[in-house]
């Protein structure tokens, strides 16, 4: 089984040398990381070992614990969770020397286990399509997440999974941060959609994934620690994280629902602009509600991917 973990890096290299401290210890290290930088600033670009702005490069001495086999990307430009995902994967999957016939995605504010990998490869024998791996984020461990649809937000659920039926629902997903991909899934339906940029990709490739009769499996070992979960909001700020989850929960609703789901959006939209207003007419939480209000108006003119 040929096996390649990638993580993105957006000026959190303190976070992502703490995971690859994490791989160094794995009883088994026949596996490859990809990193991506996400064009974070140059200290933190240093400090996690890069050197050559523009090319693939090994991770060398201290930065590469237990002399794996390291590659660093750096993007030109921050591509958000799906671009910047898309990057490693496509290196990972046609790597003349050992392409991958598995990916893996974790969030690089994560950690793992020295026997994660040996039990991984031991579930994912025989299985296909999307492993939702389960993630222990606050005391408590989310399985997989769940679409509401017509909701601003996602939901993650903390009861153990029942594979068959969690097989047969489709509005379950397997969880962005921790996710094993098998490659054939990029030949049938393609890679992670990069409108989204950030939020929502992963219910997305989730739906595109079963609505091709392409299985998703969720497992209960082994578990990756996700030990900051609030890192995105305190890096983006509140308003700009309410501006991506009502533009991305529109786009995903619409691209996604059922045909009433597709009609219902647009007065959902008016509703939430309703809404917004009459909180800035009376002064309460005025920059949330011009956010929000951002958010719809980029989805009503596609103004999609990283917003500027």
């Amino acid at each position: 089984m040929k096996l390649s973990i990638i993580t993105i890096n957006y000026n959190g290299s303190s976070d992502t040398i703490k995971l690859l401290e994490s791989l160094k210890t794995q009883t088994d290290q026949n596996f490859s990381i990809i990193i991506v930088d996400n064009a974070s600033e140059e200290t933190d670009f240093s400090a996690l070992g890069g050197s050559q702005p523009e090319a693939d490069q090994p991770l060398a001495g201290a930065k590469n614990p237990g002399g794996n086999n390291i590659l660093f990307i750096r993007n030109k430009e921050n591509l958000g969770f799906s671009g910047g995902n898309n990057t490693g994967i496509k290196k990972a999957l046609n790597s003349p020397a050992d392409g991958s016939n598995w990916v893996v995605l974790l969030n690089n504010d994560t950690w793992v286990e020295n026997g994660f990998l040996s039990a991984l490869k031991v579930k994912l024998e025989g299985l296909g399509g999307i492993v939702g791996i389960p993630l222990i984020e606050d005391g408590r461990t989310a399985y997989y997440g769940w679409v509401e649809w017509l909701k601003p937000t996602l939901k993650h659920g903390y009861n153990p999974p029942y594979s068959e039926y969690l097989r047969r629902n489709r509005n379950y997903y397997a969880i962005g941060g921790a996710i094993a991909i098998n490659g054939n899934v990029f030949d049938k339906i393609g890679f992670l959609d990069e409108k989204y940029f950030l939020y929502f990709e992963d219910a997305d490739f989730s739906l595109r994934t079963s609505r091709a009769n392409i299985s998703i499996n969720f497992i209960d070992e082994p578990k990756v620690w996700h030990h900051q979960v609030s890192k995105t909001n305190k890096k983006l700020g509140a308003p700009l994280l309410l501006r991506y989850h009502y533009r991305n929960a529109l786009y995903f609703n619409w691209k996604n629902g059922s045909w009433y789901i597709k009609i219902l959006v647009w007065p959902w939209s008016f509703w939430i602009i309703k809404k917004q207003l009459w909180k800035i007419m009376f002064m309460y939480k005025q920059r949330e509600s011009l956010a929000i209000l951002s958010g719809v108006f980029d989805f009503y003119r596609n103004k999609m991917g990283k917003i500027v």
